[in-house]
């Protein structure tokens, strides 16, 4: 027990120191990239200042024992070092991080090292073979699908056609360049391609459209550094001097060369400064003029020096870079024995798996007389069920059959009664046994015979066509109310005769219903039919409607015979004809309304209730979706 505490013991301290170090390496870590993020922002303002900030975070990253975070580190020195013309420094860094970036592989790092690589050489005015570099940070971007970095590649092509003098090309790349700027919204592209795009044009002599590209920038003087204001300064101070607007350029001028000061950047000021010196020849301020153009020399001297110097150093540079090259193909050379060697490899891993699988077929082949008479027996009690199947379907087959014979009998005895007695009728008025008030009455007595015999023969043929494989139901959108009325109507003649008035109450607003309007029209005949049929002469039939949250329910009430409670069950179990009683008037029927109405409401998933007083009267409720 007592080791066990100490070993728990131990375990929770190594953890918990394990978790602070980390912690405290991911602090490192955030405190390096802010550094890194100063330093670049500073660089305009405090060039000793970046680097200082830079120093610390190398050595940082180093302690953290952090590649990528050494790497990101010597990419943003090489950057600060060529903001400030150090070419031959800005080189160096960005080779080394270079150099990071290839051996972990980090495809973005790879490409922003070689951009800026491609500037350095780029200002020392080696732009074709710039061009050639940048084309590759693009081709990398494009791997790794980063659009959104590719905006400075092409600003940067841009500079090179720009001083190749290959305008319609530095054009082409600018549109680029501003293309991403504004899918991205990269506020310093934008100032870059305003910024070149207005050189582009004062190249071109096409003074206005240089000054409208500056100004873009000098709107927008809040989100740009000092060095993109110099330079947008600059450019309208000159497009001003080729207007002859030179106190404006004057103005501007001096704007830019106070810029360049605070970026401390030497290019910058040795281009202001001689566009200053021939703005003040141009106002005929010779001393002026002459001043300027003093310590645009001293500039452009030191220029000269640097890029001597600078371009040395780069030499002994690119000695080394071709070493470096040439150990790399060594590497690459290596890998490639490797990769042949991973191939045979797999060559044999792959004979293997052919053998496994050679063997296996072996044995499923051994399986398959087992799986076909699995198959044969299972394909055997199929045969024996489908043949329980088929002796069910003919009993009930034999079951329709029956059926069939009892309604023609019903059909041959409910047609044959009113045919005779309409046959009979006509006789006897042709034989002149009739006088006419009496032929009068057993009209209107035929004309009920008639109109009873034709829905007979309608429910017959609706029932017929619902017995029918694949009878279809097209539910649509129905007002119940209406198709109500239009029933009523036609069944008015035979409730006057009856001397029986049908009340209708509705409220104020009835859902419209989902159904079959064929099926609605058989279901209302059938049930207003059957209401005036067993209705006591002189009585109502009310008709009203209820509405829930779901259903919109008919409700139909007669003051007749009514329905025993036995009837009112066999009605709602029975799928077969119910035999029809005489209606009070003697009406007869075959009793196929009602098996329809049931059918047709299952078929349209409405509902049926029946309540029935015998001797007083029965009520049918009938309940639709709502629509």
């Amino acid at each position: 027990m007592k080791y066990t505490l100490v070993f728990f013991f131990l375990t929770f301290s190594i953890s918990t120191s394990l978790s602070a170090n980390i912690f405290r390496q991911n602090i490192d870590r955030d405190l390096v990239y802010k550094q890194i993020e100063e330093s670049k922002e500073l660089v305009y303002k405090d060039y000793s200042g970046a680097l200082g900030l830079l120093s610390k975070a190398y050595k940082e990253s180093l302690e953290l024992k952090d590649s990528s975070l050494t790497a990101e580190v010597l990419y943003a020195a090489g950057w600060i070092y060529y903001i400030k013309g150090e070419y031959d420094d800005s080189l160096t860094h960005f080779l080394d991080a270079l150099d990071l970036y290839r051996k972990s592989k980090n495809g973005e790092g790879i490409a922003k090292s070689l951009k800026g690589q491609g500037l350095v050489i780029q200002a020392i005015d080696r732009h074709t073979e710039a061009l050639k570099i940048f084309e590759q940070v693009l081709r990398i971007y494009e791997k790794i699908e980063k659009p959104q970095l590719t905006g400075s590649a092409y600003i940067n092509q841009g500079i090179s056609y720009l001083e190749l003098n290959d305008y319609a090309n530095a054009e082409k790349v600018l549109n680029k360049a501003f293309v991403v700027a504004e899918r991205y919204d990269l506020t310093g592209i934008k100032h870059h391609y305003y910024n070149k795009s207005g050189e582009v044009a004062f190249q071109q002599k096409k003074y206005s459209k240089a000054l409208n590209y500056h100004q873009e920038v000098i709107k927008d003087s809040m989100n740009a550094n000092d060095w993109e204001k110099s330079y947008a300064y600059a450019g309208v101070a000159q497009a001003y001097l080729e207007l002859g607007e030179i106190n404006l350029a004057e103005k501007y001028a001096l704007r830019a060369v106070a810029f360049a000061k605070g970026s401390e950047s030497i290019w910058d000021l040795e281009r202001n400064t001689a566009i200053l010196s021939n703005i003040y020849k141009a106002q005929n301020n010779l001393e002026a003029a002459f001043e300027s153009l003093s310590i645009n020399q001293k500039y452009r001297d030191s220029l000269y020096s640097i890029k001597t110097a600078q371009q040395v150093n780069i030499m002994h540079l690119e000695e080394k870079e071709l070493e470096n090259k040439r150990l790399n193909d060594e590497v690459i050379l290596k890998e490639k024995e490797l990769a042949l060697t991973r191939l045979q490899l797999f060559g044999v891993i792959l004979l293997a798996i052919l053998l496994v699988v050679i063997l296996f077929l072996i044995w499923k082949n051994s399986r398959q007389k087992e799986v076909f008479s699995e198959e044969l027996r299972q394909k055997n009690e199929v045969i024996e069920r489908n043949h329980e199947i088929i002796l069910k379907r003919n009993i009930a087959l034999d079951s329709l059959n029956a059926n069939k014979d009892k309604l023609f009998a019903i059909i041959s005895h409910d047609l044959r009664s009113p045919i005779l007695s309409i046959q009979q009728l006509l006789a006897m008025n042709e034989s002149e046994m009739i006088s006419p008030e009496d032929f009068k009455i057993l009209n209107s007595k035929l004309k009920e015979q008639v109109n009873a015999t034709l829905v007979m023969i309608d429910n017959l043929l609706q029932w017929s066509h619902s017995q029918l494989d694949g009878v279809l139901v097209n539910p649509v959108v129905v007002d119940l109310p209406s198709n109500v009325l239009t029933v009523i109507e036609i069944y008015k003649a035979g409730a006057n005769f009856k001397d029986i008035k049908i009340k209708v109450e509705e409220p104020e607003f009835i859902p419209k219903i989902k159904v079959d309007k064929g099926h609605l029209s058989v279901i209302l005949h059938n049930l207003i039919s059957n209401a005036l049929k067993f209705s006591y002469s002189g009585k109502d039939i009310f008709i009203k409607y209820l509405v829930d949250e779901n259903f919109v329910t008919l409700i139909i009430i007669d003051q007749g015979t009514g329905i025993s409670k036995e009837k009112i069950e066999e009605l709602k179990l029975s799928q077969e004809q119910i035999l029809s009683n005489l209606g009070t008037g003697m009406e007869t029927g075959t009793g196929l309304g009602l098996m329809m109405v049931k059918q047709f409401l299952e078929l349209n998933e409405a509902k049926l209730d029946i309540k029935s007083n015998p001797g007083k009267g029965t009520e049918f409720r009938i309940s639709f979706k709502k629509d």
